[in-house]
């Protein structure tokens, strides 16, 4: 763990009187679902928690498994994340309540409801970013122990729209000062890798540096939070609070994945052992890191701390075919009018969501979720470039 390690740090002092019995990063830890191995059989640690000299970015890299036929383990990686719909999506109160419903009935039929609810709030629009979104939050609860803090998908009343704002809210605790450390998250699967960055960054840019843009977001969670404890609830919610002092002591952090094409994985059966994709992957992996260091610093966030996540696939289009098939999502869906490039425009009073979280500079763009417009899509038998292996199309 980190410095900003929930599980280790103190009960901060600008809120302990109406903090609950436990501290602060205590309770927060016992909100992250799941732990750090979970995904170990699918995806493989090339490099976690490693800051990249001279910036406040703590750097991981993670790449898919292989089978005992050197295949990437591309479809059981999505089908795990694709399980994660019911916690991503539902409020963690109406979880509970089904539960109960559950155990005392001894019916699972209201969580096959909520399962089935939650699937259903996702877009059937084909470049759709929400498998990226899913990802990182399984990832940032899972891997970094982060929990969310609140269901955004749950807000929407049209699921041919996506999210205004970050794609995901999660928090920690810093282990010296005591402060609550708000993550925005940020999530892009193109093909290429450097478009990733750039789009990422820049969708990310708004919520760190510009008060109006936040402030959306800030009052929905003051409205939504839901961490299924009122004590802890309240407490949170004093550090949203601007008029608080207990304000003063939350920190704005950057928590950032990106996904995209990589050739150091094999186009099918073959011999190919994974120590040699990590091979491949760690000689890249500095370039990848420089080029997220550059575009901090021209995207004027340098000086926040951040999470950046990297996540090379076979085929960003094959990820999100994928996903989409997992929940049932039509693979022969079009994109219709404005749709096709970010949210639908019905009136803002008509959703909570666009209400109170217009979008941001670099959200909702042409290229949200979609692959790097010169790279083609993936076919049942997809020829690879000659490219070396391990070498992403447009790396840095």
């Amino acid at each position: 763990m980190t410095g900003d390690a929930i599980g280790a740090a103190s009960t901060p002092p600008v809120a302990s009187t109406t903090l609950p019995p436990e501290p602060l990063a205590a309770a927060l830890a016992r909100l992250a679902r799941g732990t750090p191995t979970d995904l170990a059989a699918l995806l493989h640690d090339v490099e976690r928690h490693v800051v990249v000299d001279g910036t406040n970015i703590t750097a991981h890299c993670h790449c898919l498994t292989l089978d005992g036929n050197g295949r990437p383990r591309i479809e059981d990686l999505v089908a795990a994340v694709a399980e994660h719909v019911l916690d991503y999506a539902i409020p963690r109160s109406e979880y509970r309540a089904a539960r109960e419903e559950a155990d005392r009935t001894g019916s699972s039929q209201k969580l096959v409801r909520l399962n089935t609810k939650a699937q259903k709030l996702f877009t059937d629009l084909l470049h759709s970013g929400e498998g990226g979104e899913l990802l990182l939050f399984a990832l940032a609860e899972k891997l970094l122990q982060l929990p969310q803090l609140i269901c955004k998908m749950s807000l929407k009343t049209n699921t041919r729209m996506h999210i205004h704002g970050a794609d995901g809210l999660h928090a920690g605790v810093e282990e010296k000062s005591g402060k609550l450390l708000l993550y925005w998250g940020e999530s892009k699967i193109f093909g290429d890798v450097t478009s990733a960055v750039r789009d990422c960054l820049k969708s990310l840019a708004p919520m760190l540096q510009d008060h109006e843009a936040s402030k959306r977001d800030l009052q929905l969670l003051q409205r939504h939070l839901d961490v299924d404890n009122e004590d802890l609830e309240n407490a949170l919610k004093k550090f949203l609070n601007p008029d608080d002092p207990a304000f003063n002591s939350l920190e704005f952090r950057g928590l950032c994945l990106v996904g995209f094409d990589c050739d150091a994985y094999s186009n099918g059966p073959s011999k190919t052992e994974l120590k040699a994709v990590v091979s491949a992957i760690t000689s890249t992996l500095p370039g990848w890191k420089h080029h997220v260091a550059k575009r901090v610093t021209e995207e004027k966030i340098d000086a926040f701390s951040m999470h950046f996540l990297f996540v090379p696939f076979p085929s960003a289009d094959e990820f999100r075919k994928l996903f989409r098939e997992h929940l049932g999502l039509s693979t022969e869906a079009k994109d219709h009018g404005p749709e096709a490039s970010g949210p639908h425009p019905m009136p803002a009073a008509a959703n909570p969501v666009a209400a109170a979280v217009p979008p941001a500079a670099g959200v909702g763009s042409t290229t949200k979720g979609s692959r790097a417009p010169a790279v083609a899509p993936p076919t049942a038998n997809r020829v690879r470039s000659s490219k070396a292996k391990g070498t992403p199309r447009g790396a840095p």
